[in-house]
């Protein structure tokens, strides 16, 4: 007599494994789905290769229409943080005006700088254009690195991770450029908001630094990360062709400084926009600035075709260029911009 065949046999279990199968797929596609559908809901980035520009919208103008080298324009990338956004200033408004009375008009300037925004952020940036080639990369920072260091050394970290908004960033970062699928990054992502919000005791003041953290700030753990940093940008600016601009951080702290002078408008500025409070305790925040500074300098002097335009040094003091300690007045900006044409200007050539 044959075997018969028992229920739930070989082709049974087969078929379940196939049935399986095909509801983890489908499932995987739902959840490919629903984070692609988060990031266009969120902020209008369709593609799981370019998620980091739902953090830097600043970026899509350049993804879209990448510059290159060699043709009839003089493509200047700005890099750094609020003193360069013309929200703040005139120094790209300065530096177009100054390069036509030059003779050069055919310039344009691609603004990445952005309110905050420290060497962690320029350095990203840079790498996440890799297709775009410019004719000069201009780096200006100092401040805004100095906020991450008010926090624990066992806090610290050197990605600036334990500022959420890094944390968030080194979330979608490794998709850039070359991530098929959506879902990796965003699980990522949703997993950073939800430590953010379970354990806030592990992370430095977003906006501002914490008031009992404030005493850490006198450690400079920043300088060490900062010079990382502008020195990472460097590399990838020498292996793409890219000339760089190096300038100091140009710092304004009168001696009479405090928050109540400032507060009350008795300082030495012009529209008192934001005290040195902001960044942490003024007298760390002036030594990291230095310290910064100093970093600059080492950079230039070993990196071979550098640009160092020493704005600390060269910047005058006082309320008719500073409107706060570090943002400039419409004058400032006319002298600051002033410093890096002339620099620029052996780059371009004869005037047309």
């Amino acid at each position: 007599m044959g075997r018969a065949t028992q229920p739930g046999g070989r082709g049974g279990a087969w078929r379940n494994a196939l049935l399986l199968l095909v509801a983890v797929l489908a499932s995987a596609a739902l959840a490919e789905g629903l984070a692609r559908g988060f990031w266009w809901l969120r902020s209008g980035v369709a593609s799981p290769d370019r998620l980091l520009e739902a953090l830097y919208p600043e970026l899509r103008p350049l993804a879209e229409r990448p510059p290159e080298r060699g043709d009839a324009t003089f493509d200047v990338l700005l890099l750094g943080g609020s003193v360069l956004h013309d929200s703040w200033g005139d120094v790209e408004e300065q530096l177009l005006e100054q390069l036509a009375r030059a003779g050069h008009r055919d310039v344009h300037i691609h603004n990445l700088a952005q309110p905050a925004h420290t060497t962690r952020d320029s350095l990203v940036k840079y790498e996440a254009l890799g297709g775009a080639r410019f004719d000069l990369v201009v780096v200006y920072h100092g401040i805004n690195d100095a906020r991450a260091n008010a926090a624990p050394p066992e806090v610290f970290r050197d990605d600036y991770s334990h500022l959420p908004w890094y944390e968030l960033v080194d979330a979608l970062a490794p998709a850039q450029g070359r991530a098929r699928f959506a879902l990796p990054a965003t699980l990522r992502y949703l997993a950073a908001r939800v430590r953010q919000a379970l354990a806030p005791g592990r992370y430095a003041g977003s906006d501002r630094p914490r008031p009992e953290w404030l005493r850490y700030g006198s450690a400079l753990k920043s300088a060490a990360v900062f010079e990382h940093n502008v020195g990472g940008v460097l590399e990838l600016a020498a292996a793409r062709g890219d000339p760089v601009l190096l300038a100091t951080f140009a710092l304004h702290v009168p001696r009479d400084y405090s928050l109540a002078g400032f507060r009350e408008k008795r300082l030495d500025y012009l529209l008192f926009y934001s005290p040195l409070e902001l960044w942490g305790e003024p007298s760390n925040v002036a030594a990291a600035v230095r310290a910064h500074d100093e970093a600059l300098r080492r950079l230039a002097a070993r990196t071979p075709g550098a640009i160092l335009v020493d704005e600390d040094r060269l910047m005058p003091r006082g309320a008719r260029w500073f409107n706060d300690p570090c943002h400039l007045t419409s004058e400032g900006s006319a002298i600051f911009a002033g410093y890096l044409v002339e620099a620029m200007l052996p780059l371009l050539g004869p005037a047309q």
